[in-house]
């Protein structure tokens, strides 16, 4: 080497020196950097620079548990609320890189008040509103939600996460609201779909007798007469007789009728479906609200990365997550995207990028999710399982539609008088 260059190649290797002594370090220090930035995010630490803030509300009615039904089968008291808590963790640990954070309002209500008057709910969500919160999760009645919407701005925007009523998806169309929670029918078109995908034709349907299992009921039938199905009969359940030491012999006798491929069960209270399986007249597969079930979610679901949520919901809440902590979930990273999206925390903004044809969101189902502009409800995939695996995932292959394949399942534009966006 000349003797020139040398001090030059001296010089070289001494930064090069420099520099990896600097990598060094930054490694060393990396995870207590990261640790301190997850430490923000887990407790809710706005960023040191302004940046948008989005405030929600969740008003929960707590569901009414007949004493009849098992412990084992009464949800959690935290349910749904869990969901949409764990989603604005999650929205958090990257909005806080984009400056973006989102507060969840939560009020404890009281459960004689709304089953007489929803007073109590209107004046709390009337309170947020007044505070700034123009976006409500809400789990509540049929009844109450159209009372909750009547009283309220328009411009408010309600997200049910928790009602299945297919009324409120075909005929009642109320303003400004969009639903993350699958409805009747949509879950009753995905287990139809599997029959058909099994050659499974003929119908044992028994149902309970309250105004929701009439409600699953009708979805049923529904179903059956969309997909070519027959109606074999419908046996109402309406004893008070405890099951747990005679179902063999109860049950037999109530199913016993003409030739059935499977027996579909509307039991969403859990006072009889819980023992029809292997309790049949005939040795028939159980499907609907027990047996074979089609839910937005289980704790079955690992594929996808699926099992990365299941993960951080079980640390966090020492429960498996269930369809409505899903549906609330599922609000919240709904509304997250459309805030990066968009750039903005103004309801009218957020509500137009989510009903836009080209928003979609993840959600761990193996396609994109999107609502439908006409009655807003989150086009999503219907996973059917039982206790221990998953089964398939409608729409199944072969199920087609001239748009988006998800709208074979539920109240397709046709069937609905809603028109809540002309966007798409």
């Amino acid at each position: 080497m000349p003797f020139a260059s040398r001090p030059i190649a001296m010089l070289s290797c001494r930064i090069g020196v420099f520099a990896c002594r600097i990598g060094v370090l930054l490694w060393a220090c990396w995870p207590l950097v990261a640790s301190h930035a997850e430490a923000q995010a887990s407790a809710g630490e706005l960023p040191t620079e302004t940046g948008i803030e989005l405030q929600l509300g969740i008003l929960q009615q707590p569901a009414e548990i007949v004493s009849a039904v098992p412990d084992y089968l009464r949800p959690a008291g935290d349910e749904g609320l869990a969901g949409a808590l764990q989603a604005v963790a999650d929205s958090n640990r990257t909005g806080k890189f984009l400056r973006q954070h989102i507060t969840l309002h939560t009020a404890q209500l009281s459960v004689p008040a709304l089953q007489s008057d929803p007073a109590q709910l209107i004046s709390q969500a009337q309170a947020w509103v007044a505070a700034g919160s123009h976006i409500l999760l809400v789990d509540l009645s049929t009844a109450n939600l159209q009372a909750l919407r009547k009283q309220l701005p328009e411009y408010v925007l309600l997200i049910n996460i928790g009602n299945r009523d297919d009324s409120l998806r075909r005929q009642l169309c109320l303003p400004n609201t969009l639903h993350t929670r699958a409805s009747y029918s949509m879950q009753t078109d995905a287990l139809a779909q599997w029959m058909r995908s099994r050659r499974l034709s003929k119908v044992l349907l028994v149902s309970g007798s309250s105004p929701q299992d009439a409600a699953y009921a009708d979805a049923v039938k529904h179903s059956i007469s969309k997909f070519g199905h027959k109606l074999v009969e419908q046996k109402v359940w309406q004893f008070e007789t405890d099951l747990r030491r005679v179902a063999g012999t109860e049950l037999q006798a109530f199913t016993r009728t003409d030739d059935y491929d499977l027996v579909w069960v509307a039991d969403t209270a859990n006072l009889f479906g819980q023992l029809l399986p292997y309790n049949t007249h005939l040795p028939r597969p159980v499907i609907g609200t027990h047996g074979m079930l089609a839910a937005e979610w289980s704790g079955v679901i690992e594929a996808w990365g699926a099992v990365q949520l299941q993960n951080r919901f079980r640390a966090q809440f020492n429960r498996a997550m269930t369809d409505k902590d899903f549906a609330a979930w599922i609000a919240v990273r709904a509304l997250s995207e459309a805030l990066i999206q968009s750039r903005s925390a103004e309801v009218t903004t957020l509500r137009t990028r989510m009903l836009a044809p080209d928003f979609s969101v993840a959600g761990y189902m193996g396609r994109k999710l999107s609502f439908r502009p006409w009655n807003g409800q989150l086009r999503q995939p219907i996973p059917l399982f039982h206790q221990q695996a998953l089964v398939a995932s409608a729409p199944l292959d072969g199920f087609l539609h001239p748009s988006n394949e998800m709208d074979t399942l539920g109240a397709d534009r046709r069937e609905s008088r809603c028109q809540l966006s002309s966007t798409e």
